[in-house]
């Protein structure tokens, strides 16, 4: 199988959904304690960018217990420049010009190049990429998404980048399953790492899981 043209084929089926009904779901474990869980039933008109969304977070962290339940509807909207929400970042170098750019890009290679594509007896396709630790690049992706979730669930967030980014080492993967019209059908990430706090040693378990419904 042609792993860049399977990948592309999905890209291009994936872009023209016009609607994506699913299931987000977080859970972090410190040392086989729950930590915080983050359940999203969404739906989502790729159309005209409007969301509706029921979310569901327990928080258990540094002596504080939070249960939140909220039902949210809202529309992402960027701005007319067409080129992004802030073009003028993208000129005169502001996002750290050329060799940034190339480190975006080997990265996103060197992604590829691990990737494995295997057909399933099931007529699905597995995609699935194993890492060795957590690449900073992912790490910042993840704080910087985290920046930019709602603040009703603002601690929950913090707690998660904090611990993320405290990680010494630990191993990453994730799978894809995708069905024999091109569509995703699920994604799952997992990972296990070890961090030092305090001259103390933690394991951080994080699973991540999103189920799209057609």
């Amino acid at each position: 199988m042609n792993k860049i043209k399977f990948l592309y084929d999905v890209v291009k089926v994936m872009k023209g959904q016009e609607v994506l009904n699913g299931v987000a779901t977080v859970e972090v474990q410190k040392d086989q304690g729950k930590i915080f869980y983050l359940k999203n039933e969404f739906n989502k008109n790729l159309l005209t960018m409007q969301t509706k969304a029921n979310i569901h977070t327990e928080i258990n962290y540094e002596g504080k217990e939070v249960k939140h339940q909220s039902t949210t509807e809202f529309a992402n909207h960027c701005s007319h420049h067409g080129m992004g929400c802030r073009p003028m970042h993208h000129m005169g170098g502001r996002c750290g010009g050329i060799k940034a750019k190339l480190n975006k890009l080997a990265f996103a290679l060197n992604l590829l190049q691990r990737i494995e594509v295997a057909e399933q007896a099931n007529k699905t396709t597995l995609i699935t990429l194993e890492l060795p630790e957590l690449p900073e690049e992912i790490k910042t992706l993840i704080q910087e998404k985290m920046k930019r979730t709602g603040s009703d669930h603002q601690h929950g967030h913090c707690c998660f980048a904090k611990e993320l980014c405290s990680l010494e080492k630990g191993n990453f993967s994730s799978a894809m399953t995708v069905n024999k019209d091109y569509q995703i059908e699920k994604i799952t990430i997992t990972f296990d790492g070890v961090q030092n706090q305090e001259s103390q040693s933690h394991v951080l378990n994080i699973v991540g899981e999103l189920q799209l419904i057609y």
